[in-house]
């Protein structure tokens, strides 16, 4: 039985003011940070990248540089996250095991992160890490605040997060095409089907500004 890890670098970076998966951090890619965790990681076989069609041809390049023999597979994303996600889990109809997506703009994800997610989701089949909210919620139109929002049971939800596979398989297959998820534990929840949450880790960002990538070059 193989875990396999989809990695979904597809988005265009419109909030960024560019693709943040291909800018630099310290001379090297976000996404190849992205990848190292799960082609380091000895319970990893292969791994899928997403990434835009124009890109394609660099990215193979890229997988060859950074010796990345993990990378089995290098789809063009589509035009949401889930069709993304959907294009990736096409190369493994018959995969069995566990299957991981992760951000390819969340380069920090570490070793014993990975390492716990398949060990629990052999047990409850479906698991994602969060953190708790912290801060005061509201809830506003506008400039004008209309009512604050109890944090209680509110978390923030980060990537990578772990599926049997065939659950999500037959999932993505059950998936409303007018819909839109931003995650993948929200295509299940609207099935009906349980998912589990544990404690996340706080420096597990994922880029979505500038001032992310700035953050996360000096932890680097």
């Amino acid at each position: 039985m193989h875990n396999c890890a989809i990695i979904v670098a597809a988005g265009k970076g419109s909030r960024f003011g560019g693709k943040k998966q291909f800018f630099l951090l310290h001379g090297t890619p976000v996404l190849v940070y992205s990848i190292f965790p799960f082609q380091k990681n000895k319970h990893i076989d292969t791994i899928v990248l997403v990434v835009p069609k124009s890109r394609l041809a660099s990215v193979r390049a890229m997988v060859r540089q950074y010796k990345l023999d993990k990378v089995k597979k290098i789809v063009p994303g589509g035009k949401r996250r889930q069709d993304s996600v959907k294009n990736g889990l096409s190369y493994l109809r018959k995969h069995k095991g566990v299957i991981i997506i992760h951000d390819g703009v969340r380069p920090l994800v570490s070793q014993a992160l990975v390492n716990k997610g398949i060990k629990l989701c052999k047990k409850y089949k479906a698991v994602i890490f969060g953190l708790p909210i912290r801060d005061t919620v509201k809830k506003s139109k506008g400039n004008r605040i209309q009512c604050t929002v109890s944090r209680k049971n509110l978390f923030l939800v980060q990537t990578p997060q772990f599926f049997d596979a065939r659950l999500i398989k037959n999932a993505a297959e059950k998936a409303s095409k007018t819909r839109e998820y931003t995650d993948e534990a929200a295509l299940l929840e609207t099935l009906d089907i349980p998912v589990y949450l544990f404690q996340g880790q706080y420096n597990n960002i994922k880029i979505t500004r500038k001032e992310d990538l700035q953050l996360i070059e000096k932890i680097v």
